[in-house]
């Protein structure tokens, strides 16, 4: 972990991190946590590990899940194929007849949103006491400043939930909805945190409480697929493993039967990943042979 954390230190250096929230743009560029959770009960950590940082779109990947939970048929509205297209395309969303192409994608992450109102009575609180519960950290808040900075530059996502209600996929009051997601992805956690959260995804047994054995496959098959977008083939071949990452510098992996890391880097590459996070988890997944394949 440490020869990764080193070697991730150095890209890091050659990315930037996020101009559009002030809350992200402010963190100190050589922040660098790194994070292992192992099934074991084992957690093995480097750097600055206990710091909390923005989730963004990390959050997706909880959302997703405390939806299953209330409705195991949801994949049929929020899709589970890659894409090829930016993950805020209002063209490909137009060209499926407002179908979101999978729930990673924002039009994706906007249906589950809608989704969790509709169920649970509120589109934010099942995201963010999944996190807790799972995580065993009971402090973990959303942060309302940066909440609000997303929702002053929500104009591509305030378009895709336009869209996403002509054609009945989203059914709640459009601000309403923008605010549960912005909340949702100002949830701030460590890399600790984050791992342990996550870390039901790597469990293979067939009676867990948390997701079906099903709906944990389905989840950690489309995490590969889609997780990362558009650079979701690019990722599998440099890491191997199911992952997903948020422009708060953070990317959380799945080892299913072994355990989960998380990794968290401020400054962004230009796909809007971590630039120093993607190497340190490519030179952990070569050194210890984390991989799926």
């Amino acid at each position: 972990m440490e020869a990764a954390l080193a070697k991730g230190l150095v890209a890091a250096g050659r990315g930037q991190t996020t101009a559009l929230i002030p809350d992200l743009r402010a963190v100190p560029p050589e922040k660098f946590g790194f994070s292992v959770a192992l099934l074991t009960g084992e957690q093995i950590s480097v750097g600055d590990t206990r710091e909390r940082f923005s989730l963004q779109s990390i959050t997706k990947l909880f959302s997703l899940v405390a939806l299953l939970q209330r409705d195991p048929d949801a994949w049929d509205e929020v899709g589970w194929e890659p894409t090829s297209h930016s993950f805020r395309s209002l063209t490909e969303l137009e060209e499926r007849g407002g179908k979101p192409r999978n729930p990673f994608v924002n039009a994706g992450a906007l249906v589950v949103t809608d989704r969790l109102k509709t169920l649970a009575g509120d589109g934010f609180l099942p995201t963010l006491q999944l996190i807790q519960q799972q995580s065993g950290n009971a402090k973990i808040r959303s942060v309302p400043s940066v909440a609000r900075a997303e929702f002053a530059h929500a104009h591509v996502n305030t378009a895709i939930a336009h869209l996403l209600a002509n054609v009945g996929r989203i059914q709640n009051p459009i601000p309403q909805l923008l605010r549960n997601y912005f909340r949702q992805c100002a949830i701030e956690a460590s890399t600790d945190d984050t791992a342990r959260a996550a870390l039901f995804l790597a469990q293979k047994d067939q009676h867990q409480v948390v997701l079906s054995f099903e709906d944990r496959r389905r989840v950690n098959a489309v995490l590969l697929t889609a997780g990362m977008y558009n650079a979701a083939g690019d990722i599998a071949y440099r890491v191997g493993m199911p992952v997903k990452s948020g422009i708060g510098g953070g990317i959380v992996g799945v080892l299913p039967g072994v355990g989960t890391v998380c990794v968290w880097s401020p400054p962004l590459d230009e796909t809007g990943n971590s630039a120093g996070g993607l190497v340190a988890l490519e030179e952990f997944s070569r050194l210890a042979r984390w991989s799926i394949f």
